[in-house]
């Protein structure tokens, strides 16, 4: 029974020993005559100039979560306007082709309807040949939707 407790007494006071090292802990810092710059937890044994360097402050972990989490958020705000402001582009490259598309489709239909013969189909399936007022309309007709998509 003496050999089990054996070992866990022995990491108690090894874990008290190591965590008590750090509490008081104090870093030296001077420079000798040579000029070299020494670090140290002991200060030194002849009387140098020696400066006692403090152990950083603790963290303001609350403090530091709620930057993160503001950086975190203003970084999803530019992520989101990014996409939206490529979403918009997009749409609007769409748009312009369609625009385009639809302007080259009216210039094609005013061209079909400048020339003398325009031949039209019949309900019955057979052709004719329009006539000059309803030619002359229709290229008004063209004309007005061209000056639409066009510009």
């Amino acid at each position: 029974m003496k050999k089990t407790l054996f070992l866990p007494r022995v990491c108690l006071i090894l874990t008290g020993v190591f965590l008590s090292f750090g509490i008081n802990a104090e870093m030296y810092k001077w420079v000798d005559e040579d000029g070299n710059t020494h670090y140290s937890q002991s200060p030194p044994v002849n009387n140098t100039n020696i400066e006692i360097i403090n152990p950083p402050g603790t963290v303001d972990t609350k403090g530091a979560a709620e930057v993160l989490e503001n950086q975190k958020n203003k970084v999803d705000k530019l992520r989101d306007d990014r996409i939206a402001a490529k979403e918009e582009k997009q749409k609007s490259e769409e748009e312009i082709t369609r625009k385009k598309e639809a302007c080259q489709k009216a210039k094609a239909r005013l061209a079909s309807y400048q020339r003398p013969r325009v031949k039209i189909s019949n309900e019955d399936g057979s052709s004719s040949v329009m006539a000059e007022e309803a030619r002359q309309a229709e290229i008004k007709k063209a004309r007005a939707y061209m000056n639409e998509t066009c510009n």
